[in-house]
C-alpha cells in the first residue's frame, strides 16, 4: 500500500471536516446578520 493509497482513502475525513467548518462560519455569519437586524442603533 503505497502512500498516493492512504491519501485517497483519507480525503472524505478531510472533505467532511472541512464541509463542517464552512457550516459552522455560516451558520456564525448568519447569526450575526440576524442579530444586528435586530438590535439597531438608533442615531
Amino acid at each position: 500500500m503505497s502512500n498516493i493509497d492512504v491519501f485517497l482513502e483519507t480525503l472524505p475525513v478531510m472533505g467532511k471536516g472541512m464541509a463542517g467548518i464552512f457550516v459552522v462560519m455560516f451558520i456564525i455569519f448568519l447569526s450575526i446578520k440576524l442579530l444586528n437586524s435586530t438590535f439597531k442603533v438608533k442615531e
